[in-house]
């Protein structure tokens, strides 16, 4: 199956966009770790942007660069986010509240679950077309990608892919080891019209674990959307080549 990317976003410590993340994931210049800043989407009203957990802000963030450098109005993409555990802090929250006095604060709910952000996303840009959300653990990024892929070809439409991660507080943390915020987004088209990338993805065999790049610290190692930033690096690279987890003993080769 070929994928073709129109544009792409990045946000992790270090890396505040597309282009200042080219240089780190071709291996051309070391990353400078910094504090991610709280993203702020322009999308949401101040309402919206106030009542939305951290987690939505930053996948809606990262949406919207690679929205932004696509060129295409958002309510003409479909659209599928991917998260392995979604906003961990809100789930803290409620696992506090019902352990104590069981009333659960509405907007705290409504920000649990898993699609939420992306229900932020499309009622803020007026998209209606279809949207996906997809949840599967480490190998939520590979998953989610080839998800968007062929929805690209079945519809014949740009597609938005998102997957982010959030850091978890404890003692979640002590189970999913994600203590930086990691996000990537691209909007997939089905031609290779003004694509920045055009790959072939593969489903292989996989016996051993695929290595991470140098470049991607250790702190990064349980996000899957840094799985994403791994995969930039063959999306950057003339020929480019990466294989990334998709399943127990499977990797999705992806081929530039």
């Amino acid at each position: 199956m070929r994928v073709h990317v129109r544009s792409i976003g990045v946000l992790a410590p270090g890396l505040p966009g597309w282009e200042a993340a080219q240089p780190v994931v071709r291996g051309e210049r070391a990353l400078e770790m910094a504090p991610l800043t709280p993203p702020v989407p322009r999308c949401l009203p101040a309402a919206e942007r106030r009542r939305s957990s951290p987690t939505a802000r930053l996948a809606i963030a990262v949406a919207e660069q690679a929205i932004d450098a696509s060129a295409i109005p958002a309510a003409e993409m479909e659209m599928v986010f991917a998260a392995a555990e979604a906003a961990g802090e809100i789930t803290h929250q409620l696992c506090e509240v019902l352990a104590t006095t069981r009333e659960i604060s509405p907007t705290v709910f409504h920000n649990s679950v898993h699609n939420a952000p992306l229900g932020y996303l499309s009622i803020a840009m007026g998209a209606k077309l279809s949207g996906t959300s997809v949840c599967r653990g480490r190998w939520s990024f590979a998953n989610g990608l080839v998800c968007a892929a062929l929805q690209a070809q079945a519809a014949q439409r740009p597609v938005l892919f998102v997957c982010y991660d959030s850091p978890m507080p404890m003692p979640l943390q002590a189970v999913c080891a994600m203590v930086d915020p990691t996000a990537v987004a691209m909007v997939l088209a089905p031609d290779r019209i003004d694509a920045v990338a055009s790959a072939s993805l593969e489903i292989v065999q996989a016996d051993v674990e695929n290595e991470w790049p140098a470049w991607i610290p250790a702190s990064w190692h349980a996000n899957p959307s840094a799985r994403g930033l791994a995969a930039l690096g063959a999306f950057a690279s003339p020929h480019g080549t990466v294989r990334v987890p998709f399943a127990p003993g499977q990797a999705l080769e992806i081929r530039c």
